[in-house]
C-alpha cells in the first residue's frame, strides 16, 4: 500500500473510533453496570477545550451522573482527574460534520441516558458568533458560563512535577510554551519573534526562563534560556502551576496556566480572542488587529509590554 493510501486509511479509521466505544457502552449498560440516566457528554476538542468545559461539568454533575466520551491518552488522563466525571469512554472520536455520525451516537445512547450532549462543533464558522466556547459549552449543558477554566491535579501529579523541577534545580522560573506548527501558519508566531522575546525575557526577569518546545516544528532557542525536558501532561501542568509567569500562544498549556491562576500572557493568533481566549483575571491577552491576519504583525515589543504589565499586576 502506498503512503498516500495509508494516510487516507488512517484518517478514515481515526474518525470512526467511536463505533467500538458505542459497542462497549451499550454492552456495559445492558449488563446492568454503571447505571442508567444522567448525561453523556462528548468533547474530543483539545486540551484547552477540556479546560474550558470542566467548570460546566461540575455544574452538570450536581444534577446527576456524568459520563464522557473524549479523545486519546492525554485527554483521557486529564478527564480522569475530574471528580465530576463518573465514567470515561476513550478514544471517542467521530466526524462532527457528518450528520450520520451524530444520529448514530444519539440513537445508540439515547435509551441509556437522560441527555446525550455532543459538544464538538460541526459549524465551520462557529467563531463568527462572537461567543466564547466556554459559554457555548455551558449553554449546551444548561449551566452558567464560567469566568475561568478549571484543571484538576492530584497530589501524585504535583509530586512528579516537583521532582522534575528538583532534578533541574528550578524553584522560581518563567515558563514559555513555544509551539510553531507549519500546518497552522495563521496560529504560529514566527521563530524570530520568539527569539527576540526570549532574549528580552532573559535580560528582564530575575528568574530562569524555561522553554517548552514539545510538539513544535521549530525548536531552536537563543542563549540564556533552558529547554524543559519533556514530561507527561499532568506533571507538566503541576510544573506550570509553580511558575512565576507563563507566556504562550492560544494553546492547551496557556489555558491550563490561566485556569491554575498563574500570571499569564497569551499571544492570541488566529480565531478572534472573544471566541476562544484563555479566561481569567490573571491573563493578559495580546490580540491581533484582525483575526487570521499575518502573525508576524504581532510584534515582540507588544508582548514585552504585556509582560511588564502582568508582572506589575501580579
Amino acid at each position: 500500500m502506498t503512503a498516500p493510501r495509508r494516510g487516507r486509511l488512517r484518517r478514515l479509521t481515526f474518525r470512526r473510533q467511536f463505533y467500538p466505544q458505542l459497542v462497549r457502552i451499550v454492552a456495559t449498560k445492558l449488563a446492568g453496570r454503571g447505571g442508567r440516566g444522567g448525561a453523556f457528554v462528548s468533547l474530543m476538542g483539545g486540551v484547552g477545550d477540556l479546560v474550558n468545559l470542566f467548570p460546566t461539568l461540575a455544574g452538570l454533575h450536581a444534577r446527576g451522573r456524568v459520563e464522557m466520551g473524549t479523545g486519546g491518552a492525554a485527554y483521557r488522563a486529564l478527564v480522569a482527574r475530574s471528580p465530576h466525571v463518573d465514567a470515561i469512554w476513550s478514544p471517542f472520536v467521530y466526524q462532527p460534520r457528518r450528520a450520520a455520525h451524530r444520529r448514530i451516537i444519539r440513537a445508540a445512547l439515547g435509551p441509556f441516558y437522560d441527555r446525550v450532549i455532543l459538544l464538538d462543533s460541526f459549524d465551520p464558522r462557529w467563531w463568527e458568533k462572537g461567543v466564547h466556547l466556554a459559554r457555548l459549552y455551558a449553554e449546551a449543558c444548561g449551566c452558567e458560563p464560567p469566568a475561568r477554566g478549571l484543571v484538576h491535579l492530584a497530589d501524585e501529579d504535583r509530586r512528579r512535577g516537583a521532582a522534575h523541577l528538583e532534578r533541574h534545580g528550578l524553584r522560581e522560573f518563567v515558563y514559555v510554551a513555544l509551539v510553531i506548527r507549519h500546518r497552522r501558519p495563521l496560529r504560529s508566531w514566527p521563530l524570530a519573534h520568539w527569539h527576540e522575546l526570549l532574549r528580552w525575557l532573559a535580560a528582564r526577569v530575575p528568574w530562569p526562563v524555561v522553554v517548552d518546545t514539545a510538539g513544535s516544528d521549530e525548536t531552536d532557542l537563543p542563549g540564556g534560556c533552558a529547554r524543559l525536558a519533556d514530561v507527561d501532561l499532568l506533571a507538566k501542568a503541576a510544573v506550570i502551576e509553580r511558575a512565576r509567569l507563563f507566556v504562550g500562544t492560544d494553546g492547551g498549556l496557556t489555558h491550563i496556566a490561566a485556569a491554575l491562576g498563574v500570571p499569564t500572557v497569551a499571544v492570541h493568533l488566529g480565531f478572534p480572542a472573544e471566541s476562544s481566549r484563555a479566561l481569567g483575571d490573571n491573563v493578559t491577552v495580546v490580540t491581533q488587529a484582525r483575526p487570521f491576519q499575518d502573525p508576524a504583525l504581532t510584534r515582540p515589543d507588544a508582548v514585552a509590554r504585556a509582560v511588564d504589565a502582568r508582572l506589575g499586576a501580579a
